[in-house]
């Protein structure tokens, strides 16, 4: 059959694509499951929507250390900001507050606030889910352009334990522990980073660090043979320095000014969960409650009850049906515990999917979202992936999502003036692509055309209101996956993206065009990998906010070239060393803020 075609496609598949989720088989396990694909967890060769899964594998081979560095250059997705400590992700030229960031599917910022990568660890990453286009379905509000899943180490099978070490610019630690039975499974993690950084201004004068320590924990225990039990827990606690700036500077150079600033940020986040099956697995019950805490300049809480139920309408189990009909109905609460904002939201989703044959796959859904400060809003999604004969597949999804302003938004602050008469953001969005296979090796290339519309954008800067007109996004992603030789994989990703505001003006910090490539090296001796990556950038464009009138300017281009490397000393103990920025390139993203240099590292990996 086309699907079983499919699955074994994916199984041998490499790398990270638009759509496959897997690596050789001498990298990593496949598993071919999205967890944050809807509302329950769905097989990636039903999924019709565009996706990437970046494995712990990956991270491990190319020398990521952290979030913000794995989600770099990946297929429609803009890491930006002003410094390390201040990264935000938009996914196809979408603003940073419409991207929803989860970890273990809670959501990781507090409030109604984004997520800004300020030095999340990779090395306690199982894998990172990143799906692009409207999800607001399974998500509602804040899933506008796209959902970033990151899920932390898995317990694996019996007692398992490890850690690393690092030295270099600064001192990075991490310890995990994990155990799997029959019946319960848990794992540990904890992490430490101290990096001294590099002066943001450019001008050699104080190191502007970081410092980042978490933990997290997550577990489950089999109740009964249908009734499972499970949590999730996550505390992170950072400082971290940054400097001034000067509206009246003259030129990049002296905007951003050398200052002792320094801030603190702590990060609370939980959940837990009893899921239960019925009718021999034909029916299944989920209950949860997240709860989230985020304190630095803001001091917000979230916490969210659901409850899902899923029925198998073709009589399989829950698990293993081509016909999945699921409910959601979920209570949000958002609180501004300095400013005492709250709101609440009461919602009701429903999802379909079916395979309707054994080449077609179809998803489909719609929410109600009720809010107690803003207008209530019907949103959807649909998507549909279909295979040839040839085991070429088509996918394309659409859909509808809305964003409420921010409490920021609304009672202003940091730059922004209030504006209690704000609207919601509307965005609608489509794509059509197709992932073509190239060889029986996993070879493959997937190219996309996505284009959506924002109505009502909301403006914060210089003032806060919301633009009359449509601001338009389109562009294509390509996603290239070779294996030229044995033992080496070869990955190119490029995506190009138009992003307007409703006068035709460029949308900022979020470039025309981004490439890039990765090459890893398995050597013959089976003990050492070698790994390259390349990040081109071009067409970039920020307000030089020293000026009158904040005028856009074009960045100039840059290409910033890492290297990493591991040897395995023993069975159980690795050595790794990465260089970033090998070329010493001088580039800027953000017009006056410098970015760091080379930089050299070199440490230990330790599994058991």
């Amino acid at each position: 059959m086309k699907r079983a075609f499919a699955t074994t496609a994916l199984a041998v598949a490499a790398s990270v694509s638009t759509h496959v989720h897997a690596q050789s088989t001498n990298t990593t396990e496949l598993d071919p499951i999205l967890i944050s694909g809807g509302i329950s967890p769905i097989s990636a060769d039903e999924y019709g929507r565009s996706s990437t899964v970046i494995t712990r594998q990956q991270i491990e081979d190319r020398g990521y250390s952290t979030v913000q560095e794995a989600l770099e250059a990946q297929p429609g997705v803009s890491i930006n900001g002003s410094a390390p400590t201040d990264r935000q992700i938009r996914i196809r030229g979408g603003e940073g507050r419409h991207t929803l960031v989860l970890i273990d599917g809670v959501r990781a910022a507090a409030g109604d606030s984004e997520y800004v990568l300020r030095g999340l660890d990779a090395s306690y990453i199982e894998r990172i889910e990143v799906l692009r286009g409207p999800q607001s379905v399974p998500f509602g509000t804040d899933a506008a352009s796209g959902v970033i899943n990151i899920v932390t180490r898995e317990a694996g099978e019996g007692l398992r334990y490890g850690g690393s070490v690092e030295f270099g610019e600064g001192d990075r630690q991490n310890a995990y522990l994990s155990h799997g039975g029959d019946a319960s499974r848990i794992s540990v993690n904890l992490s430490n980073l101290n990096d001294r950084g590099f002066d943001y201004s450019g001008s050699d004068g104080d190191r502007d660090g970081r410092r980042w320590e978490a933990a997290s924990a997550k577990g489950e225990l089999d109740l009964t043979g249908q009734t499972t039990l499970g949590f999730s827990l996550r505390a992170a606690d950072a400082v971290y320095d940054f400097d001034g700036t000067d509206t009246d500077a003259d030129s990049a150079a002296g905007y951003v000014v050398d200052q002792d600033n320094r801030t603190d940020l702590n990060e609370r986040a939980g959940s837990i969960y009893l899921d239960h099956n019925a009718a021999g697995g034909r029916v299944s019950h989920r209950l949860r409650f997240d709860r989230t805490t985020q304190k630095a300049f803001t001091n917000f809480r979230t916490e969210v009850v659901n409850y899902r139920l899923q029925t198998a309408l073709d009589g399989a189990t829950t698990t293993s049906s081509d016909q999945l009909l699921s409910v959601l109905l979920e209570r949000r609460e958002d609180r501004d515990r300095d400013g005492e904002g709250e709101r609440d939201n009461n919602s009701a989703a429903l999802e379909y999917r079916a395979w309707m044959t054994d080449s077609a796959s179809l998803q489909a859904g719609v929410r109600r979202d009720n809010n107690s400060e803003f207008a209530n809003e019907t949103t959807w999604n649909v998507a549909g992936s279909y295979f040839l004969d040839n085991g070429v597949r088509w996918h394309a999804s659409a859909g509808r999502a809305v964003v409420n302003p921010s409490f920021v938004n609304i009672t202003g602050g940091f730059g922004v003036e209030p504006n209690p008469d704000l609207e919601p953001e509307k965005n609608i969005g489509f794509d059509v692509g197709v992932e073509i296979p190239l060889a029986s090796d996993g070879s493959f290339v997937d190219i996309t055309y996505f284009n959506e519309t924002l109505e009502d954008k909301i403006a914060p800067f210089p003032e806060n209101f919301n633009l009359d007109g449509d601001s338009d996004r389109q562009g294509v992603e390509l996603t290239v996956f070779l294996k030229p030789v044995d033992d080496v994989d070869v990955t190119l990703n490029y995506t190009y993206t138009d992003a307007n505001d409703p006068d035709g003006n460029i949308e900022t910090r979020r470039p025309r065009n981004e490439v890039g490539l990765n090459a890893t090296w398995r050597l013959p001796d089976g003990a050492t990998t070698l790994s390259g990556d390349l990040r081109y950038v071009r067409g970039l464009f920020d307000q030089q906010r020293w000026e009158d009138g904040n005028p856009i300017e074009q960045l100039p281009n840059f290409t910033v070239v890492n290297l990493a490397a591991s040897h395995a000393l023993t069975d159980n103990v690795d050595l790794t060393t990465r260089v970033t920025n090998v070329f010493d390139e001088d580039y800027q993203e953000v017009w006056g803020y410098a970015t760091r240099g080379r930089a050299v590292f070199a440490g230990l990996r330790a599994s058991w």
